[in-house]
């Protein structure tokens, strides 16, 4: 017989989510409001040529971010919940600092190789600051992922906060105050992370790992490894675009894109930390009816956040790209990629929903195959659009890839992990807000309709405010 659920139990573990394991997430909406608030600072200094190697060295950094980090902080995270696991955790960060230590030295040796067909030898000087940049990130993200499941939430602020507003205040100031190159701003990055990286391992400092630690070892890793290729198709589908843009259209254009993209991907990367900031409390779940409750409740929730977000990310467009772009980078032919990226979200959230679910069932193989078929049909379809669409084809065929990975995720999910579906009103109603969405983004910008622009943002958000606060109160 099924066991039923109260929805007490319910109610008690999504006001967790949305409470308390959400002030993580706050922590890193504070990063990207800092970063976003230096962002028109920083375009206008470095400019549209060295804003794009900017964003190219970015695009490095993160893959081998990935594949150093050999996903081993979640990894960490469910070693954690384990018999053992507040010791055992420590141990795997060991094991995390030494494989990526291996990677950013072997990176480090090769990198005028993999340069020439990225067509970025003339970038040897940034591309190096890069590889440490991501190593030093992949080791502070695996001490962050230990802070956050011992939930010692000042700890975490400290190191999250040093690696994002310092190191965002420290580019600024070597580019202000020396020379306005990417090779300052990425070295400016790079210092700051050494920092959040230190004080990291001091707060959580790993544990030595001998014999009779080989066994647990083995686990985590076969349980990680496969994490690497998804998030490696994950970062394609989201980032490698920039790569191709810049091989098709130039670096100015990547600056554009960059410009576009940074403002439209806030809910992406928001549902993205929430989605490792959860998992803790899903892998401390029992298997059953009482997970499957919770996953799908949170989906639900989030799905309703999105209603007022689409729309008030339309609306609010054109003002925003008029303050976080120059001129020279054409901010109001831009609208229209945002909006493809701001709608991005909804199958990004549904993917991390059915991800969420494989996770806690260590189906993380399932993740990988799925994520790497939404990823090859990224870049079938950048090489095919690009060109004929320009950056509008470049975000329509993320968003293309998203909604593939969302549909192949759920098939794949239904044999291991099945989460009921939303209600077919809720996904009436993103339906709706999509349209709306598109409607709002093509209204004109000037005069009073700016003021009405302004109205629609503003309603947007207390109609968030009055979705998420009851939730929170449960």
């Amino acid at each position: 017989m099924t066991r039923t659920v109260k929805p007490p139990v319910v109610d008690h573990q999504l006001s967790r989510l949305f409470g308390r394991d959400s002030l993580y997430m706050v922590l890193w909406a504070v990063q990207l409001l800092g970063a976003a608030i230096l962002t028109p600072v920083i375009t206008r200094v470095l400019g549209s040529g060295e804003f794009g190697v900017v964003a190219s060295c970015n695009a490095v950094m993160q893959v081998l971010f990935v594949v150093g980090g050999f996903g081993l902080q979640t990894a960490i995270q469910r070693q954690h919940e384990l018999p053992h696991g507040r010791r055992d955790a420590a141990k795997v960060l060991a094991v995390s600092v030494a494989l990526t230590a291996s990677v950013t030295v072997a990176a480090l040796g090769t990198v005028a190789f993999w340069a020439r067909p990225l067509d970025m030898l003339d970038q040897l000087v940034a591309l190096r600051i890069s590889v440490v940049w991501a190593g030093l990130s992949a080791i502070t993200g695996a001490s962050l992922a230990l802070l956050r499941s011992q939930e010692r939430l000042p700890a975490f602020a400290a190191v999250s906060l040093f690696q994002s507003v310092v190191a965002e205040a420290a580019s600024l100031g070597l580019i202000a105050w020396q020379h306005p190159s990417a090779e300052n701003f990425l070295a400016g990055q790079t210092v700051a992370q050494l920092a959040a990286m230190v004080l990291g391992l001091m707060l959580a400092p790993p544990r030595s790992i001998d014999r009779r630690d080989l066994p647990m070892v083995a686990d985590a890793v076969r349980f990680a490894v496969p994490l690497v290729p998804a998030v490696l198709g994950t970062f394609v589908l989201s980032t490698a675009d920039r790569l191709l843009i810049q091989g098709a259209m130039g670096e100015d254009a990547v600056a554009r894109y960059q410009v576009a993209y940074n403002v439209a991907s806030m809910p992406l990367l928001l549902l993205s930390v929430l989605h490792s900031t959860w998992m803790p409390r899903f892998f401390a779940l029992a298997d059953g009816e009482n997970r499957i409750r919770v996953l799908a409740a949170s989906r639900d929730i989030l799905y309703r956040l999105l209603v007022p977000l689409l729309i008030g990310f339309a609306a609010g467009t054109p003002l925003i790209l008029r303050v976080w772009a120059p001129p020279s980078y054409r901010p109001e032919s831009l609208s229209m990629v945002v909006l493809l990226v701001v709608v991005t979200a909804v199958p990004f959230a549904a993917h991390l929903a059915v991800s969420r679910a494989l996770t806690a069932r260590d189906r993380t193989a399932d993740i990988a195959v799925c994520t790497l078929v939404a990823a090859a049909a990224n870049v079938a379809l950048n090489i095919w659009w690009i060109p004929r669409f320009g950056l509008e084809g470049s975000a329509a065929a993320t968003l293309v890839a998203y909604c593939l990975l969302s549909v192949v995720l759920t098939v794949r999910a239904r044999r291991w992990a099945p989460v009921p579906a939303s209600d077919w009103r809720l996904r009436l109603q993103l339906a709706v807000a999509v349209a709306v969405a598109i409607a709002t983004v093509e209204l004109s910008a000037d005069g009073a309709l700016m003021w009405v622009r302004a109205a629609i943002v503003a309603a947007t958000i207390t109609w968030f405010a009055r979705i998420v606060l009851p939730v929170v109160r449960r």
